[in-house]
């Protein structure tokens, strides 16, 4: 119960990271400093954290970290860039929709895991989903460059499914796992946020900037990885059948935040995603992405 209920939490606030990060730009802050609000307040909160456990975080190697980390700014600069492209509805089917499917994907590759038949009825719906999403945008004669947020949303849900595979494979900590998180997105995000100067702080209103420094860096870039986290260790990836809800419940927030209204195609699309990632989910004793049932194979990747 208690790996469910940090689920929901996970759930909420990834649903409303995706509504209120598409509303900062309605805003003067620009992705860049939305990012940095995510990577370097949690990273000044757990520093002592990241003090004590630094021996176990040079055990884990560079590539491990950076693994973990492109849940960080990696994954909120290509989300946040694809919202000024495409929709929060299409954000919502494809990011989190894809991210079990590519953490499928990541599972076979390095930890030998197949698929069931259900988990593979599970990854045509979501793909069925995100295809007509990306068919009815292509044959659209207004979509633009829609097909950049698209691209950008499917880099989101790769960063996202490094962190979660990685997360399971090597049993790591939710707090440790935060820490690297926003430790090793700060070191590569502040050079590029100071020396750019890619940052519009000196002009947004500190109302703005207030809010959105505590959404995205104590709800969304600490209290939600803490949350995933503790959910992957608690439930596994069962987790993943509450993640079902997060595409619906972004796009019904987008509806009075925003003034995005899904039409039929899009609503169409987004039962698809659904449906695959319930199907996926309910499968007893794990969903997509399961870790394989040789404890030493598991270890080794």
């Amino acid at each position: 119960m208690a790996g469910y209920a940090w689920m929901a939490v996970a759930v909420l606030i990834w649903a409303s990271w995706l509504v209120l990060t598409s509303s900062g730009r309605t805003t003067a802050l620009s992705i860049v400093d939305l990012a940095g609000f995510r990577a370097l307040i949690p990273t000044f909160i757990l520093a002592p954290l990241l003090w004590r456990q630094r021996r176990n975080i040079a055990q884990l190697g560079v590539t491990r970290c950076l693994l973990l980390s492109a849940y960080g700014a990696p994954f909120t600069l290509c989300v946040g860039y694809g919202l000024t492209y495409a929709p929060v509805a299409h954000a919502g089917a494809m990011v989190p929709g894809l991210m079990p499917v590519f953490a499928a994907a990541l599972s076979y590759v390095f930890l030998g895991q197949r698929l069931s038949p259900r988990q593979v009825i599970s990854v045509l719906l979501i793909q069925s989903g995100a295809l007509a999403i990306l068919l009815r945008t292509s044959a659209a004669s207004g979509a633009g460059e829609m097909w950049v947020g698209h691209l950008l949303f499917l880099m989101g849900a790769l960063c996202w499914a490094c962190f979660t595979t990685t997360v399971i494979a090597l049993d790591i900590s939710p707090y440790l796992a935060t820490s690297i998180v926003g430790g090793v997105s700060s070191v590569g995000l502040i050079p590029i946020w100071a020396l750019l100067d890619l940052s519009t702080l000196g002009s947004a209103h500190p109302a703005d900037i207030l809010f959105q420094a505590v959404f995205q860096g104590i709800f969304s870039g600490l209290v939600s990885l803490f949350a995933f986290g503790q959910a992957l260790r608690l439930i596994g990836t069962n987790a993943t059948a509450l993640s079902a809800l997060t595409p619906g419940v972004a796009t019904v927030l987008a509806i009075p935040v925003l003034g995005q209204v899904p039409d039929l195609i899009d609503f169409s699309a987004l039962t698809l995603v659904v449906a695959g990632l319930v199907t996926g989910s309910s499968n007893k004793g794990g969903g997509l992405g399961r870790l394989p049932a040789d404890p030493k194979k598991s270890q080794s990747a």
